[in-house]
């Protein structure tokens, strides 16, 4: 039952779409922004931001659902193209809000932090690729999907261990932030993990519904507290 929840439209596009445009509907429309937050470079870098990613995450399950249904190539390796590379997308905004931040905070333009970004975003697959491959080995009859259970796991380890480098060598202004954009991206790799050792492992269908709750917080919430823990931490 949740399993064909967790796979219709309703769920895998829909429910994802409407937190994003909410968001640049009030970025367009909604208040003047505070004049003094706008003047700061760092405000400014993570404003454009959540507009960018904000309709990259509009646009990512159309493309990776309707889109690829549309264009004929459902369940062939160009859809798993399509998705591997918003994927990708989706790890690369952590990153660079990261190392963007840290960028400015050192006086230096935000762009600096693309090398760093892109380089930490193989990481992760640069990990998982050869892991799952060697589990597979030892245990052949591993689910065909155990490479996201082994991502996600990995990406839950990373991100807290930059957490740990962050909350070191980040300004004191910053730190409390960045700790918290971490630990966010760690509790959503965490939640997609443990459904999907309830989904892999003990074969209960009560695991995709609780994937609802870390799509929500990787597609729909991920700009709103993005923006909503800058202005908190801004404030103080």
């Amino acid at each position: 039952m949740w399993r064909d929840l967790y796979l219709s439209q309703l769920q895998s596009l829909w429910a994802l779409e409407i937190v994003p445009l909410a968001y640049l509907a009030w970025r367009a429309f909604g208040p003047a922004r505070d004049h003094r937050s706008a003047a700061d470079v760092r405000w400014r870098f993570v404003d454009r931001y959540a507009i960018a990613f904000a309709l990259q995450t509009l646009i990512d399950p159309l493309a990776t659902g309707p889109l690829v249904t549309a264009l004929g190539i459902a369940d062939t390796p160009a859809a798993t193209a399509v998705m591997v590379c918003f994927v990708l997308l989706g790890d690369f905004r952590v990153y660079l809000l990261v190392f963007a931040l840290l960028a400015l905070a050192s006086g230096r333009a935000w762009r600096t932090a693309l090398p760093s970004a892109a380089m930490w975003t193989l990481l992760v697959p640069a990990i998982a690729l050869p892991a799952n491959a060697a589990l597979r080995a030892m245990a052949p009859g591993l689910d065909a999907n155990s490479i996201w259970l082994v991502y996600e796991l990995t990406f839950a380890i990373v991100a807290l261990a930059l957490r740990v480098r962050v909350t070191a060598a980040a300004p004191a202004a910053l730190r409390g932030y960045l700790r918290d954009v971490l630990a966010y991206v760690a509790l959503y790799y965490a939640l997609w993990a443990s459904s999907d050792v309830l989904i892999q492992l003990a074969g209960l269908d009560l695991g995709w519904l609780l994937r609802l709750v870390p799509n929500q917080l990787y597609y729909s919430f991920w700009i709103p507290f993005v923006v909503w823990r800058f202005r908190v931490h801004a404030a103080r």
